[in-house]
């Protein structure tokens, strides 16, 4: 059986179905909810003029609407218990709260744990007809939005370092979801060579080879990073196309540094791509400090759960 858990906006938590549902007097609603499971998709078509049927030309994943409702049964409580699971969601992030983030859904299985951050985006629909502290019962239904639509796990995190100034190694990528997964470089002082590797073959069996949408065979594809000194304090490779693909540790765009011009990273790294070592080298490194590369890898689900 599944458990749900609402991480509010306000640092509050609500077991809202599965073991221990309705501890904090609030349940979800049978019946009432919609969008929780399935990620959205829009396709777009194209028909020649002379053609029978037609082709698709592209697909996307729109922000992810869902439609909660919830029982709220407190007793003397009615209440304290409404208006507090009222203040676990809201439609943006606190402007004046350093720390402040969205309502979390957390979804656990056997075999998973996922979480989708969600806020309003239009007013609740509660119309109960009847006072709801004399009947003690009130069944708000919450119309949420979750900008990122994918439901994310922990990220995963391979290493490789070296306490020499120079020195190459491997860090292990691996992506089990249904998603692709756009990872992201750590680095530390020192000029690197890193990967950035075409893939080909079946789900489950990806492997180095020519892509089939470039039509390339990049897998030995390498980028030349420019030398990161102390001025730069570290930096970051996103492949997330929403981020800038190269910065410095203070968050400068350093892309117009590469050392070859128009070399940039292409290749994020298929949906169910099995682990693979990926080759990753330093030169210059600070001497008596060492290097060191980190290789983050977002974990994104089209699902609640399943998928493995």
């Amino acid at each position: 059986m599944l458990q749900i858990i609402i991480h509010g906006c306000d640092g509050s938590t609500w077991i809202v179905h599965g073991d221990g549902a309705g501890r904090e007097g609030v349940r979800l609603g049978k019946d009432q909810v919609k969008g929780l499971f399935a990620a959205p998709v829009r396709t777009a078509w194209k028909a020649g003029a002379r053609q029978s049927g037609g082709a698709m030309k592209g697909m996307w994943h729109d922000w992810r609407d869902l439609s909660l409702g919830f029982h709220i049964v407190a007793g003397r409580n009615q209440e304290t218990v409404m208006s507090r699971f009222r203040q676990a969601f809201d439609y943006r992030e606190d402007d004046w709260d350093w720390d402040a983030r969205l309502a979390r859904i957390e979804v656990r299985s056997d075999l998973s744990t996922r979480s989708l951050d969600v806020q309003l985006y239009e007013k609740r629909d509660f119309d109960p007809g009847i006072d709801p502290l004399v009947s003690g019962h009130g069944n708000p239904i919450l119309p949420l939005r979750a900008g990122q639509p994918f439901w994310y796990e922990d990220d995963e995190i391979s290493t490789w370092s070296t306490a020499s100034t120079s020195g190459s190694g491997y860090v292990k990528v691996h992506n089990p979801t249904d998603t692709v997964m756009r990872h992201k470089w750590i680095l530390t002082r020192g000029q690197w060579t890193l990967p950035d590797f075409s893939w080909e073959g079946p789900a489950g069996e990806r492997r180095l080879g020519v892509s089939k949408l470039t039509g390339r065979d990049d897998r030995n594809r390498t980028i030349l990073m420019p030398e990161i000194t102390a001025v730069q304090g570290g930096a970051v490779v996103d492949l997330d196309p929403m981020k800038l693909m190269v910065r410095d540790a203070h968050d400068t765009n350093i892309l117009g540094q590469m050392p070859v011009p128009g070399r940039y990273f292409e290749y994020a790294i298929p949906p169910k791509t099995p682990p693979t070592n990926l080759p990753v080298s330093v030169t210059n490194a600070p001497a008596g400090v060492g290097a060191m590369v980190q290789l983050v890898q977002p974990r994104r689900w089209l699902e609640a759960i399943g998928g493995q």
